[in-house]
């Protein structure tokens, strides 16, 4: 049977090693993980085709032995790509290389310092004890976690391919911005140099204007649509910040009939 190593009360590197290898590599999808005291010389006795070391044991994916310019992580992604293993889909690529460089930031101490590190995922992910059903559960948690971290990264993606097909206008506001995406959302839209953008979702309608300054207040556009369309189950968000009609959160909403275009103008012409 197929073995992962890696030391007790593994680091999100280790954790995430596992997870690049379970995850891509077939003949270890089902592979069983063994958790064992740090070394610097176990692999050398004990790794084999069969049972791979990571983040421990001086083997081919520990770190320790190779200076602060990789983790365990990254040589594990470069192998799986050598190998032919990682998909050349760009999307999933991408999103794939962010995730391994954020990992080898923060595994080699390079990270940005942040105020908020108490609630940062390397922080919460260990328990910091020596019982096996813990670093059990610490994997398990790790495997969720990055699960859901890859698929925000190929969303981000796939929103910059978006954006590029965006149309800018000119409103009271300021520089304007509407896109059509599936995937597009407001933490996008707050890394971009505009006042007010315009985000339709062609599969289930759904609408929101967004401004990410505290200067702007979108009631005049929610007063708008409402004339123009008050079957449609729109929301003036409380900071005055949001217009929304449909969205993930609220399934049962009606939709608007207003189309692309004549949203544009709505926001032109307030």
């Amino acid at each position: 049977m197929k073995t992962l190593v890696t030391h007790i009360n593994p680091h999100l590197d280790d954790i995430a090693s596992i997870w690049f290898f379970k995850k891509f590599h077939p003949e270890f999808k089902d592979a069983k993980i063994e958790f064992v005291s740090a070394s610097r010389d176990l692999a050398a006795a004990e790794e084999s085709v069969d049972k791979i070391f990571l983040g421990t044991g001086g083997g081919r994916f520990d770190e320790h032995k190779e200076g602060l310019s990789t983790c365990a992580g990254s040589l594990v992604y470069e192998y799986l790509k050598k190998a032919g293993l990682i998909s050349e889909d760009e999307i999933i690529r991408k999103a794939l290389e962010a995730l391994v460089e954020w990992n080898r930031l923060i595994d080699t101490g390079k990270a940005p310092n942040s105020q908020f590190d108490e609630f940062s995922v390397q922080s919460f992910i260990r328990r910091k004890d020596s019982k096996p059903q813990n670093s059990k559960r610490s994997v398990e948690l790790g495997f969720e976690i990055l699960d859901r971290i890859l698929k925000v990264l190929k969303r981000k993606q796939q929103s910059i391919k978006d954006w590029a097909k965006r149309k800018e206008f000119s409103t009271k506001f300021g520089r304007s911005f509407a896109v059509i995406s599936e995937t597009l959302n407001r933490e996008f839209c707050r890394e971009q140099e505009g006042e007010l953008f315009l985000m339709y979702h062609p599969i289930n309608k759904g609408v929101q204007f967004f401004t990410p300054s505290f200067d702007i207040d979108l009631k005049p556009i929610y007063d708008k649509v409402r004339v123009l369309d008050p079957k449609a189950s729109w929301f003036l968000h409380q900071s005055h910040h949001m217009v929304i009609c449909g969205s993930s959160s609220a399934p049962d909403s009606k939709p608007t009939k207003l189309t692309f275009e004549e949203l544009i103008d709505v926001a032109k012409s307030v």
